[in-house]
């Protein structure tokens, strides 16, 4: 199970800052851990730092605490490189709904779940589900169309 503190970074509204105003235990920890990182910005999450990046052609996030400890990472997967376990429970449960993005996410204790955006017509879910395919969130969406005239 995630901690509670990692948790609470999913609440949290992001302020983007300088590299400068991150604390050099963030910048040293992250770089010896991704070091092939690439485009990389920070952002500030309550007491926690979030570095997103791209690596091996995938967006992924860290988030750390003040002292440079690695909380938990993010990182966009293909829908198709879901567990078998995520993907029986998609179906069962969101019958008809696609998924529209993936995020594997592993906190620091190596607790992994699954967090996506399933689609069906003009509503959907933002769902996390536990690495056993049970359903830990799930928050309706609504996607709105503008119509853009010349």
């Amino acid at each position: 199970m995630l901690s509670a503190s990692v948790l609470l970074t999913i609440m949290a509204f992001p302020q983007e800052i300088a590299p400068a105003k991150v604390p050099g235990p963030v910048k040293q920890a992250f770089s010896k851990q991704f070091p092939a990182a690439k485009n990389i910005s920070y952002e500030k999450l309550d007491q926690y730092y979030q570095a997103g990046f791209l690596q091996d052609g995938k967006q992924w996030f860290a988030i750390y605490d003040a002292a440079g400890k690695l909380q938990e990472t993010q990182k966009t997967i293909n829908p198709s490189a879901l567990p078998k376990e995520i993907t029986a429970s998609v179906n069962k449960n969101f019958k008809g709904y696609t998924v529209v993005t993936a995020v594997k996410r592993e906190a620091s204790d190596k607790a992994v779940c699954y967090e996506m955006d399933l689609m069906k017509d003009q509503a959907g879910y933002q769902v996390r589900f536990s690495d056993k395919g049970e359903i830990m969130m799930k928050v309706p969406r609504k996607v709105e169309l503008k119509v853009i005239t010349k």
